[in-house]
């Protein structure tokens, strides 16, 4: 099933139920969607052109591949529990189905690895975005960031998850490296976006 593609009251019908898909990779990729379609308003509300517009084009390629990894997460996560589901009779099924439940789940990693590099570039684009977007919309800029940072912080939540049953050690200390690099540059510009917010644009004569 492509949850991409149903409705928003389907998509979180089955969220809450029993099911297993869609989860929580799945949700995560639906709210970096949502900061994409965010920041896409405030690019569209923005009169001038140049840095704005560009990335109004690249927001539009972003939301397309957040669409992609809402799928991909539940497609990797639905292999997981076929490799689980294979025969442990013997000791050659035993080998077998351990070997494909390692492919499985450094397969149902990626999604979560390629989520955490949109959040990323999504962030940076608050980033540009808050500066030359429409100021008046800056409430929309920030409430996007919260949500490309919640995104990558869930997608790092599944990488961890993930290593914790493989047993490759080489694969889990690439990638835990790699993924606790991405949330430190998260925090980072998600701090910087903030500052800008208190600094430059909130005036608030209570605060």
């Amino acid at each position: 099933m492509e949850w991409s593609s149903e409705s928003l009251e389907k998509f979180n019908d089955i969220l809450g139920s029993n099911s297993p898909t869609p989860g929580g990779g799945a949700a995560a990729a639906a709210a970096a969607s949502i900061s994409t379609a965010l920041l896409a308003m405030v690019t569209a509300l923005t009169e001038n052109g140049g840095e704005i517009a560009e990335a109004g084009r690249e927001l539009k390629e972003y939301l397309k591949q957040s669409y992609r990894l809402i799928d991909e997460d539940c497609r990797g996560f639905e292999k997981v529990m076929e490799a689980y589901s294979l025969p442990a009779g013997g000791q050659d099924e035993k080998e077998q189905r351990h070997e494909k439940i390692e492919e499985a789940l450094k397969a149902a990693s990626r999604p979560p690895q390629e989520l955490m590099e949109l959040a990323l570039k999504i962030l940076k684009t608050a980033n540009a975005v808050v500066k030359k977007g429409n100021r008046n919309a800056w409430t929309e800029t920030g409430i996007a960031a919260e949500l490309a940072f919640t995104s990558l912080k869930a997608s790092y939540y599944n990488v961890m998850i993930n290593t914790c049953s493989i047993s490759d050690e080489s694969f889990n200390r690439s990638i835990v490296l790699e993924s606790r690099e991405k949330l430190e540059q998260g925090k980072e510009l998600k701090a910087s976006l903030e500052n800008y917010l208190e600094e430059e644009i909130i005036n608030c004569p209570y605060l």
